[in-house]
């Protein structure tokens, strides 16, 4: 690699840019412009996204600006077991599994458009981390999310989003190769883990959560790599796997 694409690359990362997304950029000569800013749709191709307490537009950025992946993931979203998720932990008094629960919650919450339950899980993630009274803050969270799920799944009737749970139990090794894959991508920030998420989705949502999977999903599509890094690891303590 030449000395001028070196420092090019250094000055990419300093800006959070990850190099692959400017590749489109550097080809057609007009600037240093991230892919996904030619995917913004057009207004006519957000009208089907109104729903009722989500900032859909602004989502729609976040997420690439491709409405078809962000109909994806609002749709796992809804399937979001946090509530359950986090009574059970608090109920062997696993607080750090159930603060972690709300903030995957707040992320993918945040990052989807659904600013109501990001703030109603940020509530709930800071009482558990204080170790105060919990179930007002919980019980505000599960009518935010529950409203918003509705919402959801009004907006796409054809294809009723259920729980998504396993009909039986799933070995959480069985998500280790896709993950570490996964991992691995997001190290070198390669482009193809965006895509390589969304086929991975149904052997993924077989072992992580709703909340899980979206919050991972947003953050990849969001160009937030080492966010997803993040994720990953967490995910990956959650499950006790050991990732390559």
């Amino acid at each position: 690699m030449s000395s001028s694409s070196q420092s090019a690359n250094a000055v990419v990362r300093r800006n959070g840019i990850p190099p692959h997304a400017l590749l489109i950029g550097a080809r057609d000569g007009r600037g240093l412009l991230p892919e996904r800013s030619k995917q913004i749709p057009e207004p006519s191709e957000t009208a089907a996204f109104e729903i009722p307490g989500i900032d859909t537009k602004s989502a729609l950025r976040r997420t690439g600006g491709n409405p078809k992946r962000y109909e994806m993931l609002l749709r796992k979203f809804a399937e979001s077991t946090a509530v359950d998720e986090i009574h059970n932990a608090l109920a062997k008094g696993d607080t750090v599994t159930a603060a972690r629960a709300a903030h995957s919650l707040k992320g993918a919450a945040a990052n989807l458009g659904a600013m109501a339950v990001a703030e109603t899980a940020a509530k709930v993630e800071k009482a558990i981390q204080a170790g105060v009274t919990i179930s007002p803050a919980l019980d505000a969270m599960a009518a935010s999310l529950r409203t918003t799920v509705q919402a959801i799944q009004s907006a796409f009737p054809n294809e009723p989003v259920t729980a998504g749970v396993p009909s039986g139990p799933v070995d959480p090794s069985s998500v280790a190769a896709p993950l570490s894959h996964l991992k691995k991508l997001l190290a070198n920030d390669d482009g193809e883990a965006a895509d390589f998420i969304m086929d991975a989705q149904p052997k993924l949502a077989k072992v992580l959560t709703g909340s899980e999977i979206a919050a991972l999903s947003t953050l990849v599509s969001n160009f937030d790599f080492n966010g997803a890094l993040k994720c990953v690891s967490e995910i990956a303590a959650r499950l006790t796997l050991p990732l390559e």
